[in-house]
């Protein structure tokens, strides 16, 4: 069987001001999410739920990006997992802080999220 490149993808919203561990939280939370709503018998994206399974099975590769708010919603209006904080520590409860796009192809992303650059802190 020939390995695909599917990656999951996160988007860290830059413009909130969040500590290193803060986005860490952010960034798992949106993980435990999109995986148990993948792993769902009545997933909203059940046509991916093949993808997932060989995402999983060849390593679980993840690339987190950075964008602005306004793009981050762009993401959500197209039904994909979004984190709104609770606001409990450093930010304004309700604050959208990441987005994550279920495994797929590079190649596929590339048309959604190729303008933005890797989160680096």
């Amino acid at each position: 069987m020939i390995e695909r490149d599917l990656v999951q993808y996160f988007v860290v919203n830059k413009d909130l001001s969040m500590s290193t561990g803060k986005i860490a939280a952010q960034v798992a939370h949106a993980a435990t999410l999109s995986t148990v709503e993948m792993m769902s018998n009545n997933s909203r994206f059940q046509s991916r739920q093949s993808d997932f399974v060989e995402w999983v099975q060849t390593g679980m590769k993840k690339v987190v990006l950075k964008g602005k708010l306004v793009e981050l919603e762009k993401l959500e209006s197209k039904g994909f997992f979004s984190i709104h904080d609770s606001g409990l520590t450093e930010i304004q409860k309700g604050s959208l802080t990441v987005i994550a796009l279920p495994p797929m192809l590079r190649s596929e992303a590339k048309e959604l999220i190729g303008h933005l650059t890797l989160l680096k802190k």
